[in-house]
């Protein structure tokens, strides 16, 4: 669809799809057991004991600022591929392993932000 690395446009989503989930758990699931996972991630990547997911979600965006992780729009991505992306997203097989499924919305807020 893009001339892009998987690997650059996965690292590039993975502040915003983390919490994405957080936010989208506690909205409508605030018992499903992945949701202390999420505090979990937050406390090894900071080494913090008292880390929240908001840490880990700033750690990850710190991270990629570091290592110059590009955003999507490096690779030629615009808001106005969104609606495509989403739809073709929304039915790909990675998105069974989500802790929780993401409205169309919750998606294209993922890409803008990662934008």
């Amino acid at each position: 669809m893009f001339p892009a690395p998987h690997g650059a446009v996965c690292a590039a989503l993975l502040p915003h799809v983390f919490r994405a989930n957080v936010d989208a758990l506690r909205e409508r699931d605030p018992e499903n057991p992945a949701l202390p996972k999420f505090t979990e991630v937050a406390r090894l990547l900071t080494g913090v004991h008292d880390a929240t997911p908001e840490d880990g979600a700033r750690f990850l965006e710190e991270l990629n600022k570091s290592v110059d992780v590009r955003p999507l729009r490096a690779f030629g991505i615009q808001s106005g591929d969104f609606a495509e992306i989403v739809s073709k997203s929304s039915c790909s097989s990675s998105m069974k392993g989500n802790p929780i499924e993401l409205t169309d919305s919750e998606l294209a807020g993922i890409l803008r932000a990662a934008l």
